[in-house]
């Protein structure tokens, strides 16, 4: 037979084991901010992986334009609002 201070010490044990489980679970839930930081670097992690996936897809020539590019992001940037600028004046003499 077992004995009921034995008994008793392992479901003291347990309870305690079951609760630290809570307080844990209690605690993530409501630490909302380091929730999201974990979520975001999991997207970028995953985002990062299709990226490099696509890019390695993609025929020579065409992907070393794109790694050109991944390390001047400014001249793509200024390109970019150049256009925008460019169409937006079009559109505006057009009228």
């Amino acid at each position: 037979m077992t004995d009921p201070k034995e008994q008793l010490q392992r479901d003291v044990e347990r309870t305690r084991r079951e609760l630290g489980e809570t307080v844990e679970a209690l605690a993530h839930k409501v630490d909302v901010p380091g929730r999201v930081k974990e979520q975001a670097h999991e997207t970028v992690v995953r985002m990062t992986a299709a990226t490099n996936q696509a890019i390695d897809s993609l025929p020579d020539p065409v992907a070393e334009q794109v790694e050109k590019a991944r390390r001047h992001p400014g001249a793509i940037a200024a390109a970019l609002i150049a256009l925008i600028v460019a169409i937006w004046a079009i559109s505006r003499r057009n009228r």
